[in-house]
């Protein structure tokens, strides 16, 4: 049998790496752009729609007083700018006005704007070297005027049918709803009724007995969110491999979840699984995941732009009866398995992949290390018998440590002290370093050649902040020195 693979040119994907990515890791990075322009053509498609929609009904309101007055008003009736006034407060509202989120509040009254309409046409007609005093060329002029509204009026109905296609053709999860829980009615949705009245009548139909067709049914697909699942995707991404007929009948009552989107969404699951060491479960959700893409690619091959439910439903049993069931010939069933298996192992392998990456990154940590090699650290004890203010206040600030970071600090080797910052979160860490320079537990050691070389390394000591380094996904980082640098610190 061909298969028709013209379906896929219109599916963007990413790189490889992108696509395999966990869900739960960066998923929703690599489909943002995706994201932000399926909301920006939805809103504007909307907006759109509700300005033509808005300028269809005004210029109906409009044509309405036009209509009635050039069938009613004389010739000189149409040059007294007080009785067209008169006329149309009488007949009309004359407060009514163009209303929405999108009008401006200052919009002119219906009436108002008639009646400027005739201060442009006596403009017009001196710009064409006519008579605006003459009530003959006015409705020669309005009749002209009323043919250029129906004109641009009759564009906007057009663009209007082909938004409200779009707009019918392209469901978001808004759209979604249930279908098979309900008797079929004939009739017409809110939607349908609010669109019907801006689209152009049949011209061998009257107003009154236009209707549009009911909508079709629409496969689940989340635009916002591809990586979202219908409940219903949930259930059957829980049935067994080996319950086949459960899977038949369960596809047959939920037509709706046969998309590419949902089929997508199922399989990313299986990573999900597999990262928490689910394996039977991973490789449920992919075979529940190839019998979506199997149907939806033979449903494709008829190349119907809907949902059609008889349609559809006599693909998936002629799927499961020549395919699953098949007992003579058992190569469809062999084939169908082999691609679920290639996928179970391809999952596999990208998450065992990931897994150490993840490990090869390790965890942050701090280390202390010397600035150069003509300094080194050493570790500082309090004098933990004397009474001076200051031993007392590095005793504190040494009790403040954890027991285990004492006992490294009593060892005096800085081997040690960092053997117990490698245990420790970043946060904890620079905890203790803050310790540290409260009890002056770290000190310098330098080999200086004279007492020049000593006052640079003592006003360059004194001012430098914590130096970090990183390196291959770990910190090393220097313990800011006391503020007190005095000889005692140095060795000759």
């Amino acid at each position: 049998m061909p298969i028709d693979y013209s379906k896929w040119d219109k599916i963007q994907l990413s790189d490889d790496s992108d696509i395999e990515v966990h869900p739960n890791v960066d998923k929703r990075s690599f489909i943002r752009w995706k994201q932000q322009s399926i909301h920006e053509e939805r809103a504007k498609r909307n907006q759109d729609i509700k300005n033509l929609e808005f300028q269809v009904e005004m210029n109906s309101r409009l044509n309405q007083r036009v209509d009635k007055m050039t069938r009613q008003l004389t010739d000189e009736d149409l040059l007294s700018r007080d009785t067209v006034r008169k006329f149309l407060n009488a007949n009309f509202d004359k407060n009514e006005k163009g209303e929405g989120e999108n009008v401006d509040p200052d919009m002119p009254p219906y009436n108002e704007m008639v009646e400027d309409l005739f201060d442009q046409l006596e403009i017009n007609a001196k710009k064409v070297n006519k008579d605006p005093k003459n009530g003959a060329v006015i409705r020669e002029m309005i009749t002209e005027h009323r043919k250029k509204i129906d004109a641009v009026t009759e564009q906007a109905h057009e663009r209007l049918a082909q938004l409200y296609k779009e707009r019918a053709s392209l469901i978001s999860s808004e759209d979604i709803h249930t279908g098979f829980d309900k008797g079929f009615v004939n009739k017409k949705s809110e939607q349908d009724e609010a669109a019907s009245k801006y689209l152009p009548a049949d011209k061998t139909t009257s107003q009154s007995t236009i209707s549009l067709p009911p909508p079709p049914l629409q496969f689940i697909s989340y635009e916002d969110d591809v990586m979202k699942l219908a409940p219903e995707t949930v259930q059957f991404g829980n049935i067994s491999t080996n319950d086949i007929q459960k899977s038949e009948q369960f596809l047959l009552a939920n037509l709706p979840i046969i998309s590419e989107q949902q089929k997508d969404a199922l399989m990313m699951t299986a990573f999900e699984q597999q990262m928490e060491g689910q394996t039977e479960k991973a490789y449920q959700v992919i075979h529940q995941s190839e019998l979506l893409g199997y149907v939806k690619e033979m449903y494709d091959m008829k190349k119907i732009p809907h949902l059609q439910p008889d349609e559809l439903s006599a693909i998936i049993k002629m799927f499961f009866q020549r395919v699953l069931y098949n007992k003579v010939n058992d190569q469809g069933k062999k084939s169908f398995l082999d691609s679920v298996k290639a996928k179970f192992e391809h999952v596999k392998k990208r998450v065992k992949v990931m897994e150490e990456e993840e490990t090869e990154e390790g965890v942050e940590t701090i280390q202390l290390k010397s600035l150069n090699d003509s300094t080194e650290l050493q570790v500082n004890l309090p004098d933990f018998g004397s009474n001076d203010p200051e031993e007392v206040k590095r005793i504190q600030a040494f009790k403040k440590l954890p027991s285990k970071m004492q006992n490294a600090v009593k060892s005096q080797s800085l081997d040690k002290i960092n053997e117990v910052f490698a245990e420790m979160p970043v946060e904890e860490a620079e905890a203790i370093l803050d310790i540290f320079n409260e009890g002056g537990v770290i000190g310098i050691n330098a080999l200086l050649e004279d007492e020049s070389e000593f006052k640079e390394l003592q006003a360059q000591y004194h001012n430098q902040p914590l130096n970090e380094e990183y390196d291959e996904g770990h910190v090393e980082q220097t313990e800011q020195e006391a503020e007190d640098f005095n000889t005692s610190d140095v060795v000759d």
